[in-house]
C-alpha cells in the first residue's frame, strides 16, 4: 500500500461534488478542467471525484471502467500536441482496490450534462454493463488519457460526505 500512497501523494485532485477540501472544485466539466489537465505542470495521477446517480448501493464506489454515452468527445478540433489524437483508454483507471478497500468497484456511464435518464433508460444503461451514470468523470478521463495521466475515479451518491473515505489517502 505504501507504493500506491506514494503514487497519490502528488496527485492532482479534481472534485465535481464541491465538498472536498484540498481538491480543485469545478461545478462541471469545462475548458478549465481541460486546461488544468493539459497544463505543463502535469503529474502522473489525477483523482477525480464525481456524483454518481442510480447507484445500486448508496455508497461511494471506485470506478474501474466507463461507457461514453454523452454523444461528445472533448478532443474534437485541432489536436493538442500534449498527446495522441485518439488516446488508448484501456487501463487508464487505477483499479487496485488496496488504496480504498472499503469501496466496491463500478463501471460508469457518462451521459450528457443535465440529461436525467428515465427509468427505462437507466435500465438500458445497466444492461450495457454500467452500474450508474454521471456527468463529469468520463469527459475528464478522456482528456486525462490524452495528456498521459492515470485516473483514480471515485463516485458517490449526491450529498455523501467523502472526507472520512479519503482520509489519509494522500499523506
Amino acid at each position: 500500500m505504501l507504493n500506491e500512497r506514494i503514487l497519490l501523494k502528488g496527485a492532482e485532485r479534481i472534485d465535481f461534488t464541491g465538498a472536498l477540501k484540498d481538491f480543485r472544485a469545478f461545478p462541471e466539466f469545462s475548458d478549465d478542467v481541460v486546461s488544468l489537465l493539459r497544463g505543463t505542470d502535469s503529474r502522473d495521477t489525477v483523482v477525480v471525484v464525481d456524483i454518481g446517480y442510480a447507484l445500486e448501493k448508496p455508497i461511494p464506489q471506485l470506478v474501474v471502467d466507463h461507457l461514453n454515452l454523452t454523444g461528445y468527445n472533448p478532443l474534437v478540433g485541432p489536436n493538442n500536441p500534449i498527446g495522441e489524437r485518439f488516446p488508448a483508454v484501456t487501463c487508464i483507471y487505477i483499479t487496485d482496490n488496496k488504496l480504498l478497500p472499503q469501496l466496491p468497484s463500478a463501471v460508469a456511464a457518462g451521459v450528457k450534462n443535465r440529461i436525467v435518464p428515465s427509468a427505462d433508460e437507466i435500465e438500458l444503461i445497466k444492461s450495457l454493463g454500467a452500474d450508474f451514470y454521471c456527468y463529469n468523470l468520463v469527459p475528464t478521463m478522456i482528456v486525462a488519457a490524452h495528456a498521459g495521466w492515470k485516473v483514480l475515479g471515485i463516485v458517490c451518491p449526491p450529498g455523501t460526505d467523502l472526507s472520512g473515505t479519503l482520509a489519509n489517502l494522500f499523506e
